[in-house]
């Protein structure tokens, strides 16, 4: 999926997003610091290729092929940001929210799973259930 923007900062700000929704893994899933830096270096390697043109075809197929491979853990990731987001803004309410991380595995597996492919295209969908979902709780 190549982002064509006329403004080079948009379609920087455009590739990241896309990237980070994607490659989520955050510094707890990794058994070291070490490997968790290794794989945000790789991320970002991918993002300067991007938006500079270079090898386009070849980080596209490694993106899919990483979003098969870990579509599971990429749900459950944009699951507790989108929880943590909904925490926050409850929070910012003055609403008491209970995390309820099971609650949201059990919704996107029972949601989601069977239409993975359009779940991936449309997580933003996805996120406001899961917002709703957290703050119903």
């Amino acid at each position: 999926m190549v982002v064509a923007s006329s403004n080079p900062h948009n379609r920087e700000m455009q590739i990241r997003r896309r990237i980070s929704n994607i490659f989520n893994k955050r510094e707890e899933d990794f058994p070291s610091l070490r490997e968790y830096n290794d794989y945000l270096e790789e991320v970002e390697d991918m993002i300067f290729k991007l938006i500079e043109g270079i090898d386009v075809q070849a980080i596209e197929e490694k993106i899919t092929k990483y979003q098969q491979e870990n579509a599971e853990q990429i749900m459950i990731n944009q699951a507790r940001k989108a929880e943590e987001l909904a925490a926050a803004m409850a929070a910012s309410k003055g609403i008491p929210v209970q995390a309820d991380t099971d609650g949201v595995r059990e919704f996107y597996h029972h949601c989601c799973f069977r239409r993975l492919p359009q779940f991936l295209n449309s997580v933003s969908k996805h996120k406001a259930c899961i917002i709703s979902l957290v703050l119903c709780s």
